[in-house]
Order: C-alpha cells, then sequence, then structure tokens
C-alpha cells in the first residue's frame, strides 16, 4: 500500500509540473493514487491496459523506470498517456527507486525532477509526436517480423511435411493420452500463475501434465509430478528425470548426448527426432497421440509475444498450434470458465416453475379438481380456528 506524507511547499510560480510522489511498485498500488500525484512505475512496453488505470486516477506525470517502448510491440500505453495530457518521462536514472522516497515534493521540467530545487533524476520526455513516431516504427517492425513468421512457418511445412502431415517419426507413448485432457506446461510467460490457478482444473480432471524441458521443472515447483517430459536432454534437469513417469528426448540429429543420464534413472531412451523447441514438439506429441484438449501453460497470450521470440523458434511453434487447431486451449481462457460459479436462483426458478406446471395440469382433473377442493376446506377451517384464537 502507498503511504502519505505532509506535503512541503513550493513558490506559486514554480515551472513545470509539481505533485508529491508516490512509487507504485505493484500494479495495486495504482488504486492507492490521487490527481495530480506523480507516480514511478517499472512498466516496459507501457500497455494500454496500465496507461488507462493511471488516466483513470488522473494523476499529473508518470516516472517510468523502464522504456515505455522498446520497439518489440506496437504498444499504445505511452499515447494514449500523451493525448489525455499526462507526462510521461522515461527515467534513464537507475537509482530512481531508491533515490526518490515516497511522500516527496518534486517538480519535473524538461525532462528534469527536482527535490527541493536539487536535480535528483532525469530523463527522456515522451510528448505526443515522439510516441507517435515510437508506434509508427514498432508497427513497421512488427510488420517485418509477420513477413519473417510467414517465410520461416513454410520453411518448416516443407522440412517437416510428413511428420506435420502423418505424424511420421512422432513416438507412441506409454502414457494413455488418447481421449484425454493434457496440459503442457512451458517456463515463459505467466507459467507459475497460470498453473497455480488451473488446481482446481488439474485436480476434477486428472489430465496428463507433460513438461515442456524447463517446464517440468515449473510443474515440479508447483508440487506436481510430471507424467512425461519432453525436451532436449540438456534443457531437462535430473530431478524433472527422476520424477518423470515417461521421458522423450528431442534431437534434429538423432543422437542423444549423454544418454547414461537417462540410464541411471531407469529410464528407457525414446528419441523424437524433429526440430523446434520443446514447447511447439511437446503440443505435436500430445496432437498426434490424440489427446482430446491441450491446456497450454506458459503461451503467448498474444502475436506480438510470439514474434518477440527468434523466426526460427515462433515459426514451428505457430505451425505446431495451427496443426492442433481448436484442441489447443489457453491456460488463461480454461481458468476464466472453470472458475465460473453458477447461480443456483435459474436452477431454483425453473423448478418452481415445473412444479407449477404440474399443479395446473393435475387441477383440471376429476382427482386433481377434489385434491383442490379438499385443501381449500381445510385451509378455510384453519383460519376460522386462528381467527377464533383473537376473538
Amino acid at each position: 500500500m502507498l503511504t502519505r506524507k505532509r506535503k512541503k511547499s513550493l513558490p506559486p510560480d514554480a515551472k513545470g509540473v509539481v505533485g508529491t510522489l508516490r512509487l507504485a511498485r505493484q500494479d495495486d498500488d495504482v488504486a492507492d493514487l490521487s490527481q495530480g500525484e506523480i507516480v514511478v512505475v517499472g512498466h516496459p512496453d507501457l500497455d494500454s491496459r496500465q496507461a488507462q488505470a493511471l488516466i483513470d486516477r488522473r494523476v499529473g506525470a508518470v516516472l517510468n523506470a523502464a522504456r515505455s517502448s522498446t520497439g518489440r510491440t506496437p504498444n499504445t500505453g505511452p499515447q494514449m498517456l500523451a493525448k489525455a495530457g499526462i507526462l510521461l518521462i522515461d527515467v534513464t536514472s537507475e537509482d530512481i527507486w531508491t533515490r526518490l522516497k515516497d511522500g516527496d515534493l518534486v517538480r519535473i521540467e524538461g525532462g528534469h525532477v527536482y527535490r527541493d530545487e536539487v536535480l535528483v533524476a532525469s530523463g527522456i520526455e515522451l510528448d505526443e509526436q515522439r510516441v507517435g513516431v515510437d508506434l509508427k516504427a514498432a508497427r513497421d517492425g512488427l510488420a517485418t517480423r509477420l513477413d519473417s513468421l510467414a517465410a520461416n512457418a513454410t520453411d518448416h511445412i516443407h522440412r517437416e511435411h510428413a511428420m506435420l502431415m502423418s505424424g511420421a517419426q512422432v513416438p507412441r507413448l506409454r502414457t494413455k493420452v488418447r481421449g484425454r485432457a493434457v496440459v503442457v506446461v512451458s517456463r515463459a510467460y505467466d507459467d507459475a500463475a497460470d498453473l497455480k490457478k488451473l488446481r482446481r482444473y488439474i485436480r476434477e480432471h486428472d489430465p496428463v501434465l507433460i513438461g515442456a524441458g524447463p517446464g517440468a521443472d515449473v510443474l515440479i515447483k508447483a508440487g506436481f509430478a510430471p507424467g512425461i517430459v519432453v525436451g532436449a536432454l540438456d534443457h531437462i534437469s535430473d530431478a524433472a528425470i527422476k520424477k518423470a513417469g515417461e521421458v522423450v528426448v528431442t534431437t534434429a540429429s538423432g543422437m542423444v548426448d549423454r544418454p547414461e543420464r537417462l540410464e541411471r534413472h531407469g529410464m528407457e531412451i525414446v528419441t523424437f527426432v524433429a526440430t523446434g523447441s520443446d514447447d511447439d514438439l511437446a503440443i505435436l506429441l500430445a496432437d498426434t497421440n490424440e489427446a482430446a484438449v491441450i491446456v497450454h501453460v506458459g503461451a503467448p497470450s498474444s502475436l506480438p509475444q510470439l514474434l518477440e521470440r527468434p523466426p526460427a523458434e515462433a515459426a514451428p511453434m505457430f505451425v505446431a498450434r495451427l496443426r492442433a487447431g481448436a484442441k489447443i486451449v489457453d491456460a488463461k481462457s480454461v481458468h476464466h470458465f472453470s472458475s465460473q460459479r453458477h447461480s443456483i436462483w435459474p436452477v431454483l426458478l425453473l423448478l418452481l416453475a415445473g412444479i407449477a406446471a404440474v399443479a395446473v395440469a393435475v387441477s383440471i382433473t376429476p382427482v386433481g379438481q377434489d385434491w383442490f377442493d379438499s385443501i381449500g376446506e381445510q385451509l378455510t377451517d384453519l383460519g376460522s380456528w386462528i381467527k377464533g384464537l383473537f376473538t
């Protein structure tokens, strides 16, 4: 939580943006900001969600301890702040978090930050013109990476045509996968957080847990034993080999270096001869072995995130997900649907409607009329008895 300190005063004619400084180390800290305050954040590639949260708090200025636009993705956060009239500065002082304190009264002018008129930090002011140029450059770069992705994907399809079309060289697993749900865990985007949110789904559906290379260690750290570990042998830890029910070693050459690591743990050497990353080969393995659904933990959640990978990795991942088709689902989507709680009121209303329909149907029969007449007489007698108690 952000703390509040007593404000000092500056001359009324002080130039630039003046306000109380707040350190927002966590996203949740933004909710405690007040209008006009100057906030320090650490958001590389400031996105629209983060920018909107700052705009909603009507802050006076934003000091970003990271690059607001790295050029990797066409993020619109800086543009949103500029259009809202909120000053944004990418601070170049590495010790900004320790040099400034929560509650300091600061003044910003020309990209410089002053406290008691002493320069304490400086940076690059991102006005609307500058962020517009950065956004256009990022969009142009994204288009170039898309062209590269298409070219590499075409090359990958030609090279691995037999495997992608008919499953050639994809090993058959001892673990029963056919018709079952599979959770593939990669050590990448939000892996631990997504896996934590899937605990209920894993408990209720008992899916096959597949660790893609270092993703096996993510599973182990979360308290799960990987049923299958897939990846290059130098990406798989001894702990993963020891706990795995089955290990599939991926190799582009067909040769496995240091096979004694597997033999030491009594593991049979199963090889998967193909090019690609641990992630996409784990998806192909599950798909070829006829998994019913493939939940991917640690998957890139957007096209820019996918394109951040080297083209030689992004293209096979794109093709693998394309081949899996409707089977593959992101972990965040599974959590959203599995965590929904349905209200009992629609069920009760439906039950009452059914009872009412049965009552109406019974009432039009001779037997039903006798029942209702009898009930009416009993209710009349009950009313008379109650009335007699008070007279």
